[in-house]
């Protein structure tokens, strides 16, 4: 069924509020040129593109805007709303997207997946409200409406573009600890494990992200606004694909609304700094950027967050860790010619066993592989010591140190000529779509691409498509005219091609 978010109404005020209150007011950021996407590697050797100018009083304005918020982060984090001790799958989507929902729902149960799923719905439409009544719940699934919560705030209620509801549907999820995927994005690996007790990187982290291709193009200037921190080398991370990411609210409140904040100020202000026009540009940046904000503001004693409301999550640290697995394209001949269609994604406890097991073989080899100098980066760990610390450290303590920088920097990649990282094969978790969308809704025209065959005649999905036509062939749903062509053209096709 359609369900209110349970957060109370005040809450959204005091979280509106907020946001307002600390709104950029500088002018829009404007970038005349625009810089090339070049793939990442770990020893990438270009220089940072530096293309957005501000007046003085612009600057101003942002660092005003965003210390700001920060000041606020410790005691707005300490009431984050979340069930204690609950872990769950969440998405958004609306009327437009609604059926690469269903589909994301059929893919992850056959996986074999057990984790609660909540859709975040941003529209809706009576066809929307009858499967969220009568079919997702039989798929362990419910829908989540915000309209409720929101009533009677008027203009305090932004106007939400499609980037800033992945924030929102993040903090208005019930669960403590989420996976969040993009309604386009289809685990083909069970993630549960993720989440399983113990597991790494989730334990020691609480916050995961997975690569994009491209090489950062961040604006200096965005380090300069967000405290005058250092800006990071190239070569230490890729850039972020955010159609997955896994967090626990318990320990990262604060790094879910300073995303929040800079998706609140996103499309005129943030997207460009972070991004300065390149491949991708919109909220992609804003989930680990946040994280590694808040990190290096805590180590020079800017900002200090209280460790009562983290106590409640699964490990002590609170850390992040990105992917080091680059991702990789899949796609399909189709009328003669190839089109991508996929950007797969690793397993992320098969990548963190991978790194770690090329850290034990660097080690038993005797070879040095530290973070190139003066490139070293967040640990990800308050269990790190800061850099003004003594230097005198028990020898195992300094070795959890160069872990962590590994785990967190990837310059060392290139150091050690990346390791040769040896992941095994079949541990891809997930298919995001960069090309068709899984949306059956689309069957009905002629220009949606998931109806074409290979030269063999063959579907790549052919069990989301037997899935599919269980949902919408259902007899409750044939009042609906278009679902009612829709059933009838799959049953068509998949005569044709698959039966």
């Amino acid at each position: 069924m359609v369900n209110a978010s349970r957060w109370p109404s005040a809450w959204w005020v005091e979280f509106f509020t907020r946001l307002e209150s600390t709104r950029v007011t500088a002018r829009t950021v404007k970038i005349k040129d625009w810089d090339p996407a070049i793939n990442w590697k770990p020893d990438i050797d270009v220089t940072r593109p530096d293309l957005v100018k501000l007046r003085g009083d612009d600057e101003a304005k942002f660092r005003e805007s965003h210390a700001s918020f920060v000041d606020q982060l410790a005691l707005f984090a300490s009431h984050l709303p979340y069930d204690y001790d609950t872990t769950g799958i969440v998405t958004t989507a609306g009327v437009a997207n609604f059926g690469q929902v269903i589909s994301l729902v059929l893919m992850t149960r056959r996986t074999g997946s057990r984790l609660p799923i909540q859709v975040v719905l941003d529209s809706s439409s009576p066809w929307v409200d009858s499967v969220c009544t009568k079919t997702m719940p039989r798929y362990n699934a419910t829908c989540l409406s915000l309209e409720d919560s929101w009533a009677g705030m008027g203009r305090l209620v932004p106007k939400f573009e499609r980037f800033h509801w992945k924030s929102v549907s993040i903090i208005a999820s019930t669960f403590q600890n989420v996976l969040f995927l993009d309604a386009d994005c289809l685990p083909v690996l069970n993630p549960d494990a993720i989440f399983d007790q113990g597991a790494e990187p989730f334990t020691s982290a609480g916050l995961i992200t997975w690569p994009d291709f491209w090489t950062p193009t961040a604006s200096p200037l965005f380090y300069s606004i967000a405290g005058g921190l250092d800006v990071p080398p190239l070569t230490s991370r890729a850039t972020s694909e955010s159609g997955m990411l896994v967090y626990d609210k318990a320990r990262h409140a604060d790094s879910i609304l300073l995303t929040a904040y800079y998706n609140y100020n996103g499309l005129k202000h943030y997207y460009p700094l972070l991004s300065q026009h390149a491949a991708g540009e919109g909220d992609k940046e804003t989930f680990l950027q946040a994280a590694l904000v808040l990190e290096a503001l805590r180590r020079q004693g800017v900002y200090k967050q209280p460790t009562t409301w983290m106590e409640l999550g699964i490990g002590v640290k609170k850390g992040y860790y990105d992917v080091k697995k680059l991702p990789s394209v899949h796609g399909r001949s189709a009328r003669g010619k190839w089109t991508g269609m996929f950007i797969l994604q690793m397993d992320p406890v098969e990548d963190y066993r991978t790194v770690m097991a090329a850290i034990e073989k660097v080690k038993m080899n005797g070879r040095e592989a530290r973070p190139r100098p003066g490139t070293r980066q967040n640990t990800g760990s308050n269990a790190v010591p800061p850099a003004s610390a003594p230097r005198r450290r028990e020898e195992a303590e300094a070795t959890s140190v160069v872990e962590e920088d590994f785990l967190t920097n990837s310059t060392f990649l290139a150091a050690v000529g990346n390791l040769a990282l040896e992941h095994r094969d079949g541990r891809t978790m997930f298919f995001h779509h960069s090309g068709v969308k899984p949306d059956f809704t689309r069957i009905l025209d002629k220009k949606w691409g998931l109806v074409e065959t290979d030269e063999e005649g063959r579907y790549a999905e052919r069990l989301l498509w037997e899935d599919s036509m269980q949902v919408y062939c259902q007899e409750e749903l044939a009042q609906f005219q278009r679902l009612r062509k829709v059933c009838a053209q799959m049953g068509v096709i998949y005569s044709q091609v698959c039966a």
